[in-house]
């Protein structure tokens, strides 16, 4: 099966319910990249049209809140995908 994120290696667990995600079923948006809070609003728009819970819709907002007060907090920055082997890995799906 094809990795969804190429870019980072992610092993993630759901404290609620002990799931574990890694690159092969989920992704990894960093807080400190500007395009986030768009990205996240887009995300708690179409989960609003969609019927998503009320309860995911205030979490999403929440997050959304701590990410622009993080990005308030630290430098900010433009996302990229930069050097030999990360444009590999992101564009050409080399070493993963």
């Amino acid at each position: 099966m094809e990795k969804i994120d190429r870019k980072f290696c992610i092993l993630a667990v759901n404290p609620a319910n002990g799931h574990i995600y890694t690159e092969q079923d989920s992704l990894l948006l960093c807080a400190k990249d500007v395009a986030v809070v768009p990205a996240l609003k887009a995300y708690r728009d179409e989960c609003e049209r969609i019927g998503a819970n009320e309860a995911h819709i205030l979490s999403v907002n929440l997050l959304i809140e701590r990410v622009a007060k993080y990005q308030n907090e630290v430098n900010r920055k433009i996302p990229d995908t930069i050097g030999a082997i990360e444009i590999g890995r992101c564009l050409r799906g080399e070493g993963v």
